[in-house]
Order: structure tokens, then sequence, then C-alpha cells
């Protein structure tokens, strides 16, 4: 059995590359946590994020799934082509 050198090379330049940039990917994801915290020590940003009410608005914008009904006190929306007549 012979083996095809030239093609056993080439595999192993392209496998390389492939793990080479697998390496560099992986170590982008390691490092994006830690230049993130920099920046926000940096920057003077606190940790905590602001918080929003749920009960503001709750009536406001109420989701509702594709399968169920609109309730009768719900006007359509602007655009919306499922009015009812």
């Amino acid at each position: 059995m012979d083996i095809n050198y030239d093609s056993l090379a080439l595999f192993a330049k392209f496998g390389g590359a492939m793990l080479g940039l697998l390496l560099i990917v992986w170590i982008i994801a390691l490092l994006t946590p830690k230049a993130a915290k920099l920046v926000d020590r940096i920057s003077g940003k606190k940790g905590i994020p602001e918080r929003v009410q749920d009960s503001e608005n709750s009536e406001k914008y109420k989701v509702y799934s594709v399968f169920e009904d609109r309730p009768d006190n719900d006007p359509p929306k602007d655009g919306d082509d499922t009015a009812k007549n």
C-alpha cells in the first residue's frame, strides 16, 4: 500500500488551520468577559442593572399565543388583518 504524502500534507495543513481557527475563537470567548469587566471598571458602571416595574404597564403590553383567540375587550392594532367584523 502506497501512501500519498501530498494529500496527507494537504489534509494536515487544512486540519491545522481549522484547529487554529477554533483555538482563536476559544481564546476570544475566554477573554471577552474579562475585557467587559475591565471596561465596566474603567467607565465606572455598577454591576447591578436597573429594574423595570412589571406592574406599571402589564395591561398595555400583553402577548397572545397564535393559537388562542384575542379577547373581545382587546382592540386590534393598526395594520392587523385579523380584525373581527
